[in-house]
């Protein structure tokens, strides 16, 4: 119903301000349009009438989607564009109503702005014409320039006290600059913004300073979703607004700045993002996480924190982009330097996913992960340009001693970026002789496509030598799912 009602706008209301075009008319029902032929009235304007359906100064729309009860219109109306949702007031009187009635759903983005620049009159007018609740502001880049700064935050300190976004349910913001100068983190996050912590289920803020001080009663009872990227915030007042998310399922947090390290205590986290530039925290501690699952490092996965210590995480079942970068990798009581465990007396069963990033890292390395994750089920690899492994011995490895996951558990095998240089083509042609289970093996390459290519790297990885008969390699021009 929702696209239905975008391409009638898009075909019909080009400009929601200006009058309905004659097409409009033409799409009126066919009995009618018969029986104005019959009155020998074809080509004059129909009288009035009673009926819906027939023209009475508006074109009341006798589709099935304007029958519906309007708490169903107006929850398609919120799904769309802001810019599409604001322009149904003039399909009809039937749908003039509804977009005031409807939960508002703000994207400041360039759909709605004619250009990248600083359009505040737009936003000002939707939050005068819209009377509320509000359920989405979204301004994903918020552009400003040195001398302008002020004025910025004093907008949108005004916005965020608007009754118009009273109940808001998702709030994103992202602050932007046009020149160089000052540096990007220099934009003050208003305190009237928190004022939504009570309703909030996803919040996503960037590039700013977080308030050094918050109310110690700040709370987000609803937040699932918290997202921090470029966000410049001390120690205590990330340890306060985490303890203050008491049903928080997702964490992702991109270049932190100011503090040196960051703590992780939560009963309900369930995903956790990380990156870190060399100039931002360099140092993660998740200590008590008693449902997390998912831990993985963001894009690209040669940038992340120098240490991790996954102390409390008896649930964790996903892990990566594990890379060299991480100089120190901490999970329960399993330590890891580099790509190098400190022992391989201690294993971590918990954990089914794994993705390794490959970069500068021996293919010996790599097998001694593996003995640390003996459950295994899915298996992927990112492999660098120009990966330098040390292949030697490697298939000389004990027969007595079998790398668990793979003679006996990994499903899915899964390499990315894979070149098919000889190095590429040794490295994953080990796997696919050794893994006796294997169910699926995808190799994304960006020549994929390449039939005679493809070929080459079928006899390059002894395909017809494969230890499992119920997998063989699928290639991919994209990236594998």
């Amino acid at each position: 119903a929702m696209l239905q009602v975008n391409a009638s706008l898009r075909h019909h209301c080009p400009n929601p301000r200006s009058p309905l075009p004659p097409a409009m008319e033409k799409a009126a029902p066919t009995a009618v349009a018969r029986k104005r032929e019959s009155d020998g009235i074809a080509g004059s304007r129909p009288r009035n009438r009673a009926r819906g359906g027939n023209y009475d100064g508006n074109w009341v729309a006798e589709d099935p989607i304007s029958r519906l009860p309007d708490a169903i219109l107006g929850t398609i109306i919120s799904l769309l564009p802001t810019k599409d949702g604001e322009r149904t007031q003039a399909l009809s009187r039937r749908w003039h109503h509804l977009w005031c009635s409807a939960p508002l759903h703000l994207q400041a983005n360039s759909s709605l702005c004619s250009s990248l620049r600083w359009r505040p009159t737009i936003i000002n007018r939707i939050l005068s014409d819209h009377p509320g609740p509000a359920r989405r502001f979204h301004f994903p880049f918020i552009q400003f320039t040195p001398g302008d700064i002020d004025s910025r935050r004093t907008e949108l300190d005004g916005w965020c006290q608007s009754r118009a976004l009273d109940g808001l349910q998702e709030l994103n913001i992202y602050y932007g600059r046009w020149s160089r100068e000052p540096p990007h983190i220099s934009f003050l996050l208003p305190t009237s913004a928190l004022r939504f912590a009570p309703t909030l289920l996803v919040l996503k803020i960037g590039s700013c300073n977080f308030p050094s001080e918050i109310s110690p009663s700040l709370s987000f009872p609803l937040l699932k979703q918290l997202i921090l990227r470029c966000v410049s915030i001390s120690e205590d007042v990330f340890d306060q607004v985490l303890s203050g998310c008491r049903a928080l399922e997702s964490l992702q947090l991109w270049d932190i700045l100011t503090a040196r390290r960051l703590h992780i205590r939560s009963l309900t986290l369930r995903s956790i993002g990380s990156r870190a530039r060399s100039a931002c925290t360099q140092e993660l501690v998740i200590e008590d996480a008693p449902c997390l699952e998912r831990f993985v490092s963001l894009y690209p996965p040669d940038i992340s924190f120098e240490t991790i210590r996954v102390i409390g995480a008896p649930k964790l079942k996903i892990l990566g982009l594990f890379s060299p970068c991480v100089s120190t990798l901490q999970i329960a009581t399993l330590v890891v330097k580099g790509m190098s465990p400190v022992s391989l007396a201690n294993s971590i069963c918990t954990v089914k996913v794994l993705a390794l990033y490959s970069s500068g890292s021996q293919l010996n390395a790599v097998l001694n992960i593996l003995r640390c994750f003996p459950r295994l089920e899915k298996l992927y690899f990112t492999l660098k340009k120009h990966p330098k492994m040390d292949m030697k011995n490697v298939h000389l490895c004990d027969p007595l001693d079998p790398i668990e996951c793979l003679a006996i558990h990994l499903k899915k095998l899964v390499f990315e970026n894979y070149k098919g240089r000889h190095q590429d083509a040794d490295f994953a042609k080990f796997f696919i002789l050794t893994a006796k289970v294997l169910k699926e093996i995808k190799i994304s390459s960006p020549k994929g496509n390449d039939i005679k290519w493809v070929d080459d790297q079928h006899k390059l990885l002894q395909v017809e030598d494969r230890a499992s008969r119920d997998a063989g390699p699928e290639f991919r021009s994209e990236s594998c799912p």
